[in-house]
């Protein structure tokens, strides 16, 4: 019994958890829950992490390496062809790229209406996937985002 228990609470971690848009009359508990895990983390004051940026039409698109301290994001360094031209280009991308906890208050609360999808990390709430789809009935107003190796800054 207490193998299937771990077993399913590992296989918790890998699950995704699809929430539809809930607007801010109802915010999804597991979005909320998710901010209040990353909250509660040791990870606050710096971190750094790769952000994937991946459809609608808008400037950030790319794989990035984020770097964050104090909320505020201070470095990005484009990794693939895509992140290392924009990167490139000038634009002041420290203020185009999103936070972890930027992208949680979005999704629980400032855009939850937007949310099509959205996976968590289970033990620290990173929302490893999410999209946002404002018109979902337009094409190419959607943001996605891949959130990945979240890790302390020095």
């Amino acid at each position: 019994m207490l193998t299937t228990r771990l077993a399913a609470a590992a296989v918790g971690v890998l699950v995704a958890t699809v929430l539809p848009g809930c607007g801010r009359s109802g915010q999804a508990p597991e979005a909320v829950e998710a901010s209040a895990r990353w909250d509660a983390g040791d990870l606050l004051d710096a971190y750094a992490f790769t952000l994937t940026s991946s459809c609608g039409e808008r400037l950030l698109l790319g794989t990035y390496r984020v770097t964050v301290v104090h909320g505020d994001v201070t470095d990005v360094t484009g990794l693939d062809d895509v992140g290392v031209r924009i990167a490139r280009m000038g634009q002041d991308l420290t203020r185009l790229v999103p936070t972890v906890g930027g992208l949680l208050d979005r999704i629980a609360w400032d855009d939850a209406d937007d949310v099509a999808e959205v996976t968590f990390d289970a033990v620290t709430g990173v929302p490893t996937s999410v999209t946002f789809d404002p018109r979902r009935d337009t094409a190419d107003d959607e943001e996605c985002y891949t959130v990945a190796d979240v890790r302390a800054s020095p």
